[in-house]
């Protein structure tokens, strides 16, 4: 009976664990861009979400020369639980982009909505055919994956988009790996 009371005594005496330390924001590589646009979305505001978009741009991203032109990593960091299957993810990813497009080609007249197609498959894996309005409307053809994170009640939503070709796809792919839950934003552009 004693040594169980010394026991209780020596547990109920011990200080509390030390909370774990916050995660750290999600990494932005040397040489790359990066953005925070919050939701809802100016340019795609049919998108119902509250929460931020972050963006990870590989250096260039806007270079029409530039073997890792159009590919980029992003996160919708999302208050509410965005349960999407395949065709309501296609849904949001076809407004997304037919959205920024129709808005960086501004009174251009370049675009046609009917120019962009996403599709997503099962597994989230995305094909999407799209027109560079940031420089000549010339087609640009990107694939690849989104995942979805439950967070609590919210969740996060990532993506990959990169042409087949681009040489950082393997980087991208490390990029989203290391995005979690209840990381604080962090731009950048200050």
């Amino acid at each position: 009976m004693k040594l169980a009371c010394v026991v209780f005594a020596a547990c109920a005496s011990a200080p509390p664990p030390a909370p774990p330390p916050p995660p750290a924001p999600w990494r932005l590589p040397a040489g790359w861009k990066d953005e925070v646009i919050p939701f809802p979305l100016e340019f795609a505001p049919q998108l119902a979400h509250r929460g931020v978009e972050e963006l990870r741009f590989a250096p260039g991203f806007l270079d029409d020369k530039a073997a890792a032109r159009w590919s980029y990593a992003f996160a919708w960091r999302l208050e509410d639980p965005a349960v999407l299957d395949a065709p309501a993810l296609e849904a949001e990813l076809t407004a997304y982009f037919r959205g920024i497009l129709g808005a960086v080609d501004g009174d251009k007249h370049r675009l046609e909505p009917a120019q962009i197609t996403v599709k997503v498959a099962p597994d989230l894996a995305i094909t999407a055919h799209l027109i560079d309005t940031f420089h000549d409307a010339a087609p640009v053809e990107v694939t690849g994956k989104a995942r979805r994170i439950a967070c609590g009640g919210g969740a996060v939503w990532t993506f990959v988009l990169a042409p087949a070709e681009s040489p950082v796809r393997s980087e991208l792919d490390a990029l989203v790996r290391e995005v979690t839950c209840g990381q604080p934003v962090h731009s950048s552009r200050r």
